[in-house]
């Protein structure tokens, strides 16, 4: 869906999964106007919500947002949030829904399946130097990706591509 390669990050013998972001923000006529790519963290309630799934708890949800933020290193494992701007503007300008067909599977891939996920997001206010982007479940952040300063403006759309490749095999 995306197009970007991925290797799987090998510590050792441990393989884990990994994530990575490919951003592109059009104008209004859909020429592109910006790029950003780099790796994401999973935080441990990230883990945990897919933990959760796995073992089918009724209370957690899908992934479903996304929400954009301010910080300018990769969040501590322990993290709950994105860095908030400021000034402060409503919450609901950084998000925005993520629909169950976002996301698709691909299980043909060498010892990896990986799930891609097409984000859509389109500013309704200029917001200028946005730096980090995650993955949400309602209120439940998973995931955290940090990429070089970018300003986005009312009438752009923005689509963030994930790509997250979970191994298996040896």
């Amino acid at each position: 869906m995306s197009g970007v390669g991925m290797s799987i990050c090998d510590h050792g013998r441990r393989r884990r999964i990994h994530g990575h972001l490919r951003m592109v923000v059009r104008d209004g006529r859909g020429a592109v106007r910006e790029t950003r790519s780099a790796d994401n963290i999973v935080v441990r309630a990230g883990a945990r919500l897919v933990a959760g799934r796995m073992v089918g708890l009724a209370d957690v949800e899908p992934i479903n947002l996304i929400r954009l933020g301010f910080a300018r290193e990769s969040a501590d494992p322990e993290s709950t949030a994105l860095t908030p701007p400021d000034p402060p503007v409503d919450a609901a300008a950084l998000e925005s829904a993520v629909p169950t067909e976002s996301f698709s599977l691909a299980d043909d891939l060498d010892g990896v399946v990986r799930i891609s996920v097409a984000a859509e997001f389109e500013p309704t206010v200029d917001l200028e130097g946005v730096t980090e982007a995650g993955l949400f479940a309602g209120d439940q952040l998973y995931n955290q990706v940090v990429f070089e300063p970018v300003t986005l403006r009312e009438g752009q759309r923005v689509t963030f591509f994930w790509d997250i490749d979970i191994p298996f095999g040896d």
